[in-house]
């Protein structure tokens, strides 16, 4: 099991994704992809208040192509959706503590991208939800949420 944001564990993701036949009937035809900005808030033990983790996911006709970590911010405009959130939040999310469609209600998660496409596809959202709790194993070596 990997540590969570390593390149061990993002590797783990694409791979659990590319063996979901569900996850390659409802992902987006053609060339799709969304960038995930985890903001450090003082509460996570796994990035430094003002921290950032940048990382993308990619798919290319049904199957994950990317998902791997930016040392550095990437343009924007490459990418279909852009989700912005603390880290708290995104390991509350990995760790099934918080449903990722009532945060993003809640306006805890920014999205910034084509909301038409998003809600079309709400399905692989709760899917790839499903998918982190299910199948992907992560450890936490600083501690899992909630935090105290």
């Amino acid at each position: 099991m990997p540590d969570i944001y390593t390149a061990a564990w993002y590797e783990s993701l694409k791979d659990v994704l590319n063996r979901s036949e569900q996850v390659t009937a409802m992902a987006p035809s053609g060339h799709f992809r969304v960038l995930a900005e985890i903001r450090g808030d003082g509460v996570s033990p796994y990035l430094g208040d003002g921290q950032i983790k940048r990382f993308t996911l990619e798919f290319e006709e049904g199957k994950c192509t990317g998902y791997r970590e930016f040392t550095d911010a990437p343009t924007r405009r490459d990418f279909d959706f852009t989700v912005d959130l603390p880290a708290n939040l995104f390991e509350g999310i990995v760790a099934n503590q918080v449903d990722p469609v009532e945060a993003g209600l809640k306006g805890d998660i920014r999205i910034i991208g084509d909301m038409r496409l998003l809600i079309q596809h709400a399905e692989l959202v709760n899917l790839l939800h499903d998918i982190y709790v299910r199948d992907i194993k992560t450890d936490w070596p600083r501690g899992k949420p909630p935090y105290a």
